[in-house]
């Protein structure tokens, strides 16, 4: 069976908690991410341990608070204000943060390997306009899944899918959701909101055509501030649906 994850939020760190729910059934045989999943995922399938996927996620986390601006999503006031500043310097697709930093971070805690084989990594091609699940280097595969748009620059044509369809496609899903709320104000608000819209659509979308999927909504902006509640959701779905 394979499993995907959607990773639009450094609340996706929380997933080692579903892994340890997860642990008895051994019923996965592929892992699909895209963004910030796939940190703690190559963790888990490292280590093939979901608590030294925990140890290692939030040993790190310092560190991705600081990189990353954003951090919570799809969020309409910081796209916003960063549209403009890119649009008065005229570099809309190079991202108002250095891509040296991304690679900086992902040099320093990701070893110089082959992706993992159950570990299918996402993002989405802005040349050919297609999901790709990318082979080869772990390091090279890591920077064009997180290189959120406006933030980044797109690394060799590649952008994070979980901007543009919000989780890959698999047979089962876990879906977390932030809670916001939105305030339009003006035209540039109404654009962005509708492109945050049509990503939430085809996670939707997505979502409701899976056979199994565990969706789960928050207000809290720290990953393992929830994890407890993800782990006891994971821990009933997974003896309803698989004992």
């Amino acid at each position: 069976m394979t499993i995907a994850f959607g990773g639009d939020s450094i609340l996706y760190l929380s997933i080692p908690a579903f892994f340890n729910a997860a642990n008895n059934y051994n019923i996965f045989n592929e892992y699909h991410c895209t963004g910030f999943s796939c940190i703690p995922l190559y963790f888990y399938l490292k280590t093939n341990s979901s608590n030294m996927a925990y140890i290692q996620t939030k040993k790190i986390y310092p560190e991705i608070q600081k990189i990353f601006h954003f951090k919570y999503g799809l969020n309409l006031f910081g796209m916003v204000e960063q549209l403009k500043t890119l649009y008065k310097a005229t570099k809309s697709m190079e991202g108002f943060k250095s891509q040296k930093l991304l690679i900086n971070f992902v040099t320093k805690y990701f070893p110089d390997e082959k992706i993992p084989e159950k570990m299918k990594i996402h993002a989405f091609n802005i040349k050919t306009f297609n999901d790709e699940i990318l082979k080869g280097n772990l390091r090279e595969a890591l920077i064009k899944t997180l290189s959120f748009p406006i933030e980044f620059s797109p690394s060799e044509n590649y952008i994070s899918g979980s901007w543009v369809y919000g989780i890959p496609e698999a047979d089962f899903l876990i879906y977390i959701d932030s809670n916001i709320n939105l305030e339009l104000k003006n035209a540039i608000d109404y654009m962005i909101i509708s492109t945050i819209t049509r990503t939430k659509e085809i996670a939707k979308k997505r979502i409701n055509s899976a056979k199994y999927k565990i969706v789960y909504k928050s207000n809290s902006k720290n990953p393992f501030e929830i994890s407890t509640e993800i782990l006891k959701l994971s821990q009933e779905y997974l003896r309803r649906n698989f004992s």
